[in-house]
């Protein structure tokens, strides 16, 4: 069990869903939409969910347009949430949401932004239920928030308040329960990767970040 939400997505294999499944993530997102530049087809996830328990599926859409057409094939594969790109059209996301599709944000944040242009990504989708800061894409790191870079720790605070935010960036050594507990956040993301060969791989970049959360009841 874990202390936070956790978001892995970007799996494609089930190496890594089986590994997330372990650690009783709650959320598995596999890219199945053309902006994605992963995508696996419906067929390869739906015989991949069958394999883990637990998790709810997500449909890693990325950047999409046509919210009415990605309705229809959700509900035809019984999923029912939806990570896109914050920069998805409004129009879309409310076709997903008139579906009953819930959504999950996600924000790529670079090292040349600040704290108000990533707040004005946030406010992009304010009906989505998890926002992710993806502070990985930009290569930017907790010591790089610790030194005010691109933003600081009380703007990351800030930006976390009335928004269930899950970060996606290098710790380092800290405690990921630290973090949670002093910045407001619901939880973290990661991402799978490929394998090194079919059916292995290793995980000694995530394992800290889960041992660090688990709980034990």
């Amino acid at each position: 069990m874990l202390a936070t939400k956790v978001l892995a997505a970007g799996i494609t294999h089930l190496t890594d869903a089986r590994y997330f499944a372990a650690w009783e993530v709650d959320f598995l997102a596999f890219p199945i939409g053309d902006g994605t530049g992963e995508n696996i087809t419906w067929t390869y996830l739906n015989a991949m969910r069958e394999w883990v328990e637990g998790p709810a599926i997500v449909a890693e859409l990325g950047s999409i347009t046509d919210g009415a057409a990605w309705a229809a094939q959700l509900t035809e594969h019984r999923v029912n949430m939806a990570l896109l790109d914050h920069t998805a059209p409004a129009s879309a996301q409310r076709d997903l949401r008139a579906a009953g599709i819930e959504l999950i944000a996600h924000v790529k944040v670079e090292g040349y932004q600040d704290a108000e242009t990533v707040r004005e990504a946030m406010e992009d989708m304010p009906e989505a239920q998890y926002v992710v800061l993806d502070f990985a894409h930009g290569g930017i790191t907790w010591e790089d928030l610790e030194e005010g870079q691109p933003l600081s720790l009380p703007e990351l605070e800030a930006l976390a308040q009335g928004r269930s935010v899950l970060l996606q960036i290098d710790l380092g050594d800290r405690d990921p329960k630290a973090v949670n507990a002093a910045y407001s956040i619901a939880g973290f993301a990661v991402r799978g990767s490929s394998e090194e060969k079919v059916g292995y791989k290793s995980f000694d970049d995530l394992d800290g970040l889960f041992e660090g959360l688990e709980v034990f009841e």
